[in-house]
């Protein structure tokens, strides 16, 4: 696949799946904004990008997307760099502790859903609005859901109510602005060795023993993060449009445990 000339933008782009997305968008000849809120592995991503590639190729943007005035910026930065956009990851996400509605607390709640929804859903307007005023128009919005969006047994309420909701903004944007030229797929990963990981610091003893029986099903099967950012770079290309709001399952075996 071809991406010369054309842009990316990809969010939690420091490490992990966010990483390899970009350095397949590199890879392919395009364009890339990348952001995440870890300034020392974002710095050294970046430098590793400008090593490897053009220095024009690349434009990084340390923030927090919980801030929406950071993410004005990282959209703002990624147009004045680049004049255009054909591809918006929202790849950045963070886990819960498990916790089912009882016990689950407001603050984690909103912390969860500010990073897994209310970011991608601002990011996606200001995407669209590019792309709807841009010559030539259109682009292609791919969200990072999960296995969780269509199990309730996969991670805790906040988690699986914010990645429930990534599928509904996909296919939401996918029917209103089809005929506009822009067009939104969901990923569903399962299990993946990444930086989220970090994030599952106070898991509480459901949790752990949920995580530590879907890792012993599955662990010669977690995915690779090269080779889900290969599924990202086809359904974010002219090849993949004909899948507008389809819901892709990229699980290593998850969805049969």
């Amino acid at each position: 696949m071809n991406f010369s000339g054309k842009v990316a933008l990809v969010t939690g782009a420091a490490g992990g799946l966010g990483k390899a997305v970009a350095k397949a968008f590199l890879n392919a000849g395009g364009r890339v904004a990348i952001c995440d809120i870890n300034v020392d592995r974002l710095s050294a991503t970046t430098t590793e990008f400008q090593s490897a590639y053009s220095k024009e190729q690349v434009v990084s943007v340390v923030a927090d997307i919980t801030n929406r005035d950071e993410i004005t910026r990282v959209f703002e930065t990624t147009i004045q760099s680049f004049n255009r956009l054909d591809a918006l990851v929202n790849n950045a996400g963070i886990v819960d502790k498990y916790d089912p509605v009882g016990t689950l607390s407001e603050s984690l709640w909103d912390k969860v859903v500010a990073v897994n929804l209310t970011a991608p859903v601002l990011f996606s307007k200001l995407a669209v609005n590019q792309f709807l005023q841009q010559q030539p128009s259109g682009g292609t919005i791919i969200n990072i859901s999960s296995v969780a969006a269509i199990k309730g047994y996969a991670a805790g309420a906040a988690y699986t109510a914010t990645k429930h909701g990534v599928v509904s903004l996909t296919k939401n944007t996918a029917a209103f602005y089809n005929k506009q030229g822009i067009h939104a797929v969901a990923i569903l990963p399962g299990g993946m060795d990444t930086p989220i990981k970090e994030t599952l610091v106070g898991l509480n003893e459901q949790g752990w023993q949920l995580t530590q029986k879907m890792s012993a099903a599955t662990e010669p099967n977690l995915s690779d993060v090269d080779d889900v950012a290969q599924t990202i770079l086809f359904f974010a290309s002219d090849k993949g449009k004909n899948s507008n709001g389809a819901l892709i399952t990229v699980d290593g075996g998850w969805m049969a445990f």
